[in-house]
């Protein structure tokens, strides 16, 4: 198998038509960046070959381009079989279908499907992916550490080259049809995991359960001495608690502390409510006291707030006679500042008009240059907006440019399949014959004619034929294909404006000149500009703004013609300094009496707000005085105080009285006492109830048990265990004799094996010694690597990941090599494989990977160009389909 051309459109990154350009017979390398899309393009292969159609799997989604989750996928391959060109063309998810060209044969559909799977010796697997020895030769990324795993036709195939070779194998044969004998009939014994079944595991159960059931039965006999020795324990325990006498007695201690506890009840009470009364005497007492203190302190208060308002008084008017005496200098200092304010003023215009006269030739000349940088700003500007006028007719850019290349290619695409679809015939007429046959009653012209609907044949002399091309409704779905795409090329090309793609492309060439037209007029403006102010608008607008300014700066000069009679520039800023000086000695002079007036001011205000709090709390409390006094004298309150008093010491004369007259008992040792003998009480009577039962309850249960025979069922159940005991050592001693002869058998088989697999094991023996010279490598029965020989044996597993995988992609190339020379299709591809390769095995890699592209196609995916490049192999490409 060859492959010629891949092509792929809507996968992953590959949104337009993409080709894989360059492929043919032997080495093929792709080399190109991480996520240049190499693996896409290797997953693209395997869907369209592995991949039913109508698969809606995860993987096939997975190939969806990433920026239109909802367009499908597209996979166009052209490769051959032997010398037969081979077409073929998947669409996934939207519109899903599948067409495959074999020769002159064509297949749509499932019967591509199965057209495919037939040439490609691939095994159908439900919905999904299809199975076989290409899911081992085309190696995807990562995949190449790992040995191929071969089933179902992958395995058929390679089988059928091995027996090709070697035929039947007699002994091998009988010695495995044994090992199968063998393994049935301990199957019959024991599961896949090796543990019994059958009648070896129900003799181990019937012995378990007669074991667990002599156990049970012996536990049942301990269980009845021990209720033999309970009851008698039981009985002389109820005898001791049902004792009438000694529950009197603690009856009547019971009725004793009650009556003791409700006499100190009693006792508490009165306790209680001569305390209460203590409090409340104290109570009132400190109440009268209270108001006593608080008249006292009010009237204290008051004379206190009396004091103070005369203080504030004399306060104000010391204050007020400051702020006078300090109010009159700061006026007279105030006339001396305004007297040099005044001179500055005059000293300020002298010398403006003097450093007006001194700027006027900067002015003139920065005036000239604003003017310049103006006419060239608004120059500029008119170039770019000439420029972008220009542009903006001009509707051909590279959007609408790649829509008309689409629309073409489309349109072209459509016809193709139109001229397709149509039957032809070729005419080879005389010249005075050829003029007389007509076509659908119109003269026949040319030697070729396609015919895409029934068509009527006229022969002079001979008669009528009509013909009638198969696939009619076809044809007119390719025709009504080929009218929409040309009429959306139509479309397209009068949006554009143009008549046809000719003019299309020369006012797309003119777009691209009035851009570059416009871009350099931009960069011309933008040399103009400075690096504060990079929008020409503003900068433009700036220049202007300066240049009139400039022009009212020299027109105030030229208005002061006494300039020049001016004194020079530096005795004018002498005299500004001098006048300077002037008033900020004044302003100094006033700072003294004006900080000193607007103290006392201060001092004033605060002494008149403090005076007006003071008087409204003297009003308010000589008003709430007079009120209290009015409602209860003095008089009245020193009565109440001395009542209070009295009553205090009468309660607690009381209070000790009753302290006196309590019980020497503690209330909560008499409650203890109390709980104790009820709870005593109590548990006598439910201990007596409780061994009444189990008393009732042990006679039954020993009754029943003596009548169940005990000693005879476990001598029955003994016997039972012995007799399964002697089936189960009958079982493991067969179990035994035949996992010895399974064993013998295998070893006979593995010899056969071994045999059979020769053929496989020298096809990939001279890939690997060109690496590893007289290594010899060991097949398992699934035909994968089980270990090789050097110095030593050695296991697969244990090997580095760099000489696995090196063996690894070796095995693959001698399965290739086998198919191919047993007449089977085999290529190889290999997707960022030998990453684990020093320099020197890489060498001798690519010595095997050349003589096997002798026999086979072999194409190389990587990211290493470098590394690749001493390999030799045709380089591959991939564009845009059309570029």
């Amino acid at each position: 198998m060859i492959l010629h051309g891949l092509n792929v459109t809507n996968v992953r990154k590959f949104v337009a038509p993409t080709q894989l350009c360059g492929l043919g017979p032997g080495l093929n390398v792709l080399a190109a960046r991480n996520e240049f899309g190499k693996s896409t393009l290797l997953a693209a292969l395997r869907a369209a070959f592995m991949w039913r159609y109508s698969s809606t799997g995860r993987q096939v989604k997975e190939l969806r381009p990433f920026s239109d989750q909802a367009a499908g996928p597209i996979v166009n391959v052209d490769f051959s079989i032997g010398n037969i060109a081979c077409h073929l063309e998947k669409r996934f998810l939207s519109r899903a279908g599948m067409s495959l060209r074999v020769g002159d044969e064509t297949f749509s559909n499932a019967d591509a499907e199965e057209k495919l799977q037939d040439i490609m010796g691939l095994e159908a697997q439900g919905r999904g992916e299809a199975c076989g020895v290409w899911s081992a030769l085309w190696v995807t990324q990562g995949d190449s550490l790992k040995q191929p795993e071969l089933s179902g036709r992958a395995s058929d195939a390679l089988t059928a080259c091995l027996e090709g070779e070697l035929g039947n194998i007699t002994g091998g044969a009988e010695a495995t049809r044994l090992l199968a004998m063998v393994r049935d009939e301990r199957a019959v014994l024991l599961d896949g995991r090796g543990r019994p079944k059958g009648r070896y595991k129900a003799a181990i159960e019937e012995e378990e359960a007669a074991s667990a059931e002599i156990t049970r039965l012996l536990e049942r006999r301990r269980a009845l001495e021990d209720d033999i020795e309970t009851l008698a324990e039981k009985r002389r325990l109820l005898h001791h608690a049902d004792d009438a006498t000694r529950h009197e007695q603690e009856t009547a201690d019971l009725m004793q502390a009650r009556r003791d506890r409700d006499r100190l009840h009693q006792h508490a009470a009165r306790l209680k409510a001569a305390r209460a009364e203590v409090q409340l005497a104290h109570g009132r007492l400190a109440i009268a006291h209270d108001a006593i203190t608080r008249r006292a302190t009010m009237e204290a208060e008051r004379q206190r707030l009396s004091a103070r308002t005369d203080e504030l008084r004399a306060a104000m008017d010391a204050a007020q006679q400051r702020c006078d005496r300090a109010e009159q200098a700061t006026a007279a200092r105030r006339h001396d500042l305004q007297a040099a304010t005044v001179r500055l003023q005059a000293a300020q215009e002298m010398h403006r008009r003097a450093s007006q006269r001194e700027k006027a030739s900067a002015w003139q000349r920065e005036q000239a240059d604003a003017t310049t940088l103006v006419t060239r700003l608004e120059q500029a500007a008119a170039q770019v907006a000439q420029a972008e006028l220009h542009l903006a007719t001009l509707r051909v850019d590279d959007a609408m440019m790649n829509r008309l290349r689409q629309a073409e290619r489309t349109a072209d695409r459509a016809s193709a399949r139109y001229s397709e679809q149509a039957a032809r015939i070729e005419f080879s007429l005389r010249p005075d014959i050829a003029g007389q046959v007509r076509i659908n009653g119109a003269p026949l012209s040319g030697t070729q004619l396609e015919i895409t609907a029934a068509t009527l044949l006229h022969i002079p002399g001979i008669g009528d034929i009509r013909i009638t091309p198969p696939g009619a409704d076809d044809h007119a779905h390719a025709l009504q294909a080929r009218t929409q795409a040309r009429d959306a090329l139509a479309a397209l090309l009068a949006q554009a404006g143009c008549a046809d793609m000719t003019a299309a492309l020369e006012a797309h060439v003119t777009r691209q000149q009035a851009e570059r037209t416009v871009s350099e007029a931009r960069k011309m403006q933008a040399h103009l500009l400075s690096a504060d102010m990079t929008d020409p608008a503003a900068a433009l607008a700036a220049a202007r703004a300066r240049v009139m300014e400039l022009d009212r700066l020299l027109a105030s000069v030229a208005q002061d013609p006494d300039a020049a009679a001016l004194p020079p520039l530096a005795e004018v800023q002498d005299a500004l300094g001098t006048a300077e000086a002037q008033v900020e000695a004044a302003r100094a002079a006033l700072l003294s009496p004006d900080g000193e007036a607007r103290q006392a001011r201060d001092m004033l205000t605060r002494h008149r707000t403090e005076l007006e709090q003071a008087q409204q709390q003297l009003d308010r409390l000589t008003l709430e005085l007079t009120r209290e006094r009015m409602a209860q004298p003095d008089d009245t309150l020193a009565t109440r105080h001395q009542e209070a008093q009295a009553a205090r010491d009468t309660a607690e004369g009381a209070l000790r009285a009753c302290e006196a007259d309590r019980p020497d008992e503690d209330e909560a040792m008499v409650d203890a006492r109390i709980s104790r003998l009820e709870r005593t009480l109590e548990n006598r009577r439910t201990e007596v109830g409780e061994l009444r039962q189990d008393i009732a309850a042990l006679s039954g249960r020993i009754g029943i048990a003596e009548g169940d025979g005990l000693d005879e069922r476990i001598a029955e159940h003994e016997r039972l265990r012995d007799g399964h005991a002697r089936e189960r050592a009958e079982c493991a001693r067969q179990v035994e004799i035949l996992t010895l002869l399974a064993d013998t058998l295998a070893a006979t088989a593995q010899d056969a094996t071994e045999q059979y697999l020769a053929p496989l094991t020298r096809a990939m023996e001279p890939a690997l010694r060109g690496l590893f010279p007289r290594a010899q490598v060991t097949l398992g029965t699934d035909f994968s690597i089980t270990g090789i020989t050097r110095a030593t044996a050695e296991e697969f597993d244990t090997l580095s990941d760099g000489t696995r995988e090196q063996i690894a992609v070796l095995a693959r190339l001698g399965m290739a090599d086998l198919l191919h020379t047993r007449g089977q299709q085999a290529m190889v591809v290999l997707d960022d494989a030998l990453t684990f390769s020093d320099s020197g095995r890489m060498e001798q890699m690519f010595d095997i990977l050349t003589e096997m592209s002798r026999r086979l196609q072999i194409i190389i995916l990587t990211c290493r160009s470098e590394q690749f490049a001493g390999l030799g192999a045709r380089r591959l490409s991939v564009e845009t389909a059309g570029a």
